[in-house]
C-alpha cells in the first residue's frame, strides 16, 4: 500500500510537472507569435508613412522650376506622412508603457466642457472632407471631472477619430455628455457605420487589431487607439462599453466615476460661558 502511494504521488508531481511545462511553452510560443505579428506590422506601418516622407521629398528636391502649387501639395503630403508617423510611434509608446505599468495619469478636477468643445473642432476640421458632421451636446448639469486633462482629450479623439474612420460620407457622428445618477460623467460617440459583429470587438480591442469594412479601406491606421483608449479609461477608475451591430452602427459609452471631495474637518462648537 506504501508503494503504491509513494508511486502515485510520484506520478501525480511528474503529471503537474508536464502540465507546467505544457503551460510555459504555450505561454512562450504565444509571446513569440506576438512579437513576430508586432514585428511584422511595425515593418509595414513605419515604412508606409517613412517611405512617402522620403519620396516626396525628392521630389521636391528635384524641382528645378519654383513651382509654388507643387512645392505646396508635395510639402503637404510630407507633413500628412510625418503626422502619421509621429502618430504610430507615440501610440507605440503608450501602450508599451501601459504593458509595463509605466503610464501615469495626473488627475485633477476641471471642467469637461472645452476639452469636449476642442475634441469635437478638431474632429471636424477632417470629417469635413467627406462631408460628416461630428454633433455634440454636453448637458448643463454636467459636474466637473477628475481626471487627466491630456489624456481625456486623447480618449475622446480617439473615439471621434475611430467613428468618423468608419462612417459613410454624408452621415453624422455624435458625441453626448451627461452626468451619472451617483455624480459621474457618461461621454457617448455614437457613428453611423457598418457596425461589428461580436468576433470583430474582439479584434478591435487587441492592440494592432484591425477590422477591414469597406468604410474604412482608404484610411490608415493602427490598431492602438481603441486599447489605448480602453487602458486609459480603467486608469481613471472609469467603466468601458461597446455596443455594435452589423449594419447598425458602433456605440461606445465610458463612465468616469464621481469625484469626492474630502470633507472639511468638524471644528469644535465655540462655546459662550452663561451667568
Amino acid at each position: 500500500m506504501a508503494d503504491y502511494a509513494r508511486h502515485l504521488g510520484s506520478a501525480i508531481a511528474r503529471h503537474q510537472t508536464n502540465m507546467a511545462l505544457h503551460a510555459a511553452k504555450s505561454e512562450a510560443e504565444l509571446a513569440s507569435k506576438a512579437k513576430s505579428e508586432f514585428i511584422a506590422n511595425m515593418s509595414h506601418e513605419l515604412r508606409t508613412p517613412l517611405n512617402a516622407i522620403i519620396g516626396f521629398s525628392d521630389m521636391l528636391v528635384a524641382l528645378r522650376d519654383p513651382d509654388l502649387e507643387k512645392v505646396g501639395q508635395y510639402s503637404g503630403y510630407v507633413k500628412e506622412a510625418a503626422e502619421h508617423l509621429l502618430a504610430l510611434i507615440n501610440g507605440i509608446l503608450d501602450i508599451s508603457k501601459i504593458q509595463a505599468g509605466k503610464l501615469t495619469v495626473d488627475r485633477e478636477l476641471f471642467d469637461i466642457r472645452s476639452t469636449i468643445e476642442s475634441c469635437a473642432m478638431i474632429i471636424q476640421s477632417k470629417a469635413s472632407e467627406r462631408n460628416i458632421t461630428v454633433a455634440h451636446g454636453i448637458s448643463d448639469d454636467t459636474p466637473d471631472v477628475f481626471a487627466d486633462p491630456l489624456r481625456l482629450k486623447q480618449i475622446v479623439i480617439n473615439l471621434l477619430s475611430n467613428a468618423v474612420k468608419f462612417s459613410p460620407n454624408d452621415s453624422t457622428v455624435t458625441l453626448d455628455v451627461r452626468p451619472t445618477s451617483v455624480g459621474g460623467v457618461t461621454i457617448k460617440v455614437q457613428d453611423q457605420g457598418p457596425g461589428m459583429t461580436s468576433q470583430e470587438i474582439d479584434t478591435a480591442m487587441v492592440p494592432f487589431g484591425q477590422v477591414n469594412t469597406g468604410a474604412n479601406k482608404n484610411s490608415e491606421g493602427t490598431g492602438l487607439g481603441l486599447p489605448i483608449t480602453v487602458a486609459l479609461v480603467r486608469m481613471h477608475g472609469g467603466r468601458f462599453n461597446i455596443e455594435s451591430e452589423k449594419e447598425e452602427g458602433t456605440c461606445i459609452t465610458i463612465t468616469l466615476p464621481p469625484h469626492n471631495k474630502p470633507k472639511p474637518r468638524a471644528t469644535p462648537a465655540s462655546t459662550t460661558a452663561t451667568q
